[in-house]
């Protein structure tokens, strides 16, 4: 459409909130030190109130210290009470926390001024100081009480006649302030916990995930070696002049290299076996009972390692007979390619030239299955596959 100029026009909502950040939400340390916070900050404030307030009950006489234990006891009740009332209804046990500072610092109209010590400083002072611990999630909440509590307490020093406590009352905030401070640094030593842990857990995923596809990738090179590589090498190595076995050969590699086993399938691991009779520049003789089902990713390990060991059988052995067992007694796997060439001293070959122990060791490995390779000088060679059902 020439000459037409088309314009875009996108929901409200999606364009303002095209740069609005998504909110944090605190990680799993964060979580529990708040959980911690609230918990043991209410209860050691339920504790302390309660001792001052028996405090208070000692140094006045029987009215008053009535009074002293119900002002004590009612903000030791809400302190044990707010660890659930405070997810119920947080308005509300805010307000309750309110309403008792303001009886605390009242009370002294009553009780008498405490301008530099008593009970009453001391609860004003452990309330401004464990409202913040109490409330790690809502410090707006922490700051309205501790500064209500100084409030009140000033106030009800002035009207009980003991003046203004300026000291009192400044240090209380400052020590509301200094709590406020050490709850900001401990969730902050959280955070960075939480985000250490965070990449820490993204980087072995990653690492995890790096692993993973390197094994499938030597898994999928170990089965291009064990089907058309090998298959092509005997082509090309003229090992044989007869080549009807070939097409057999190439249609069986594409079946494995293409199909989707399930861990839930079995193969015939005598079907399989049975093949390698046809193994170009060997007569090879198996003897394996049918039908020998097995889970395909065994069952192809010890297929492919057999191939891999008539492989090495035609090329050193000198000999050009093998025999292939296969047995299963208790739940035992035992799979056998024997040969009565050369042989060869393990110990003497070259590490960098191990390539019949560790490629086909280590294919059955993967298997949950072990190799186990027997042979010497002039006295033939046995490789031995086992596996477990259990």
């Amino acid at each position: 459409m020439h000459g037409t100029t088309q314009s875009i026009v996108r929901p409200p909502s999606t364009v303002s909130g095209e740069h609005r950040a998504e909110p944090r939400l605190p990680g799993a340390s964060e979580r529990h030190l708040q959980h911690v916070s609230v918990r043991g900050a209410s209860w050691l404030r339920a504790v302390l109130v309660g001792l001052c307030g028996v405090f208070g009950m000692i140094g006045h006489g029987a009215g008053d210290a009535a009074l002293a234990v119900v002002v004590a006891g009612a903000i030791t009740v809400m302190s044990c009470a707010q660890v659930r009332l405070r997810t119920l209804s947080p308005a509300g046990t805010v307000a309750g926390n309110l309403a008792l500072v303001a009886v605390l610092g009242l009370s002294q109209v009553h009780l008498g001024p405490q301008p530099f010590s008593g009970w009453i400083v001391a609860t004003a002072s452990i309330v401004s100081v464990t409202c913040y611990f109490e409330w790690p999630d809502r410090p707006g909440a922490a700051h309205l009480i501790a500064c209500a509590t100084a409030a009140c307490y000033a106030v009800g020093c002035l009207l009980a006649g003991g003046g203004l406590p300026v000291l009192p009352a400044g240090r209380m905030l400052v020590q509301a302030a200094l709590s406020f401070l050490g709850l900001l640094m401990v969730r902050r030593a959280a955070r960075l916990y939480d985000a250490a842990t965070r990449r820490l857990a993204e980087r072995r995923s990653a690492a995890a995930a790096v692993r993973a596809q390197r094994d499938a990738d030597l898994a999928y090179m170990a089965l291009l070696h064990d089907t058309a590589s090998t298959t092509f090498l005997i082509v090309s190595t003229g090992a044989t002049d007869d080549f009807g076995w070939l097409s057999t050969q190439a249609r069986r590699d594409l079946d494995v290299l293409t199909t989707p086993w399930s861990s839930d399938q079995e193969l015939d691991l005598a079907e399989l076996l049975g093949s390698v009779t046809a193994f170009p520049g060997l007569d090879v003789r198996v003897d394996v009972p049918r039908p020998f089902a097995m889970p395909p990713r065994p069952a192809l390990a010890i297929y492919h390692g057999v191939r891999e060991a008539l492989s090495n059988v035609r090329e050193h052995a000198g000999d050009p007979g093998a025999v292939v067992t296969a047995s299963e007694h208790d739940g035992q796997v035992e799979v056998r390619v024997a040969d009565r060439g050369r042989g060869f001293d393990p110990g003497r070959v070259p590490h960098h030239r191990r390539g019949l122990s560790h490629s086909i060791r280590g294919r059955m490995v993967a298997a949950d299955g072990d190799v186990a390779i027997r042979s010497a000088p002039g006295d033939g060679t046995t490789v031995t596959w086992r596996w477990s059902r259990g």
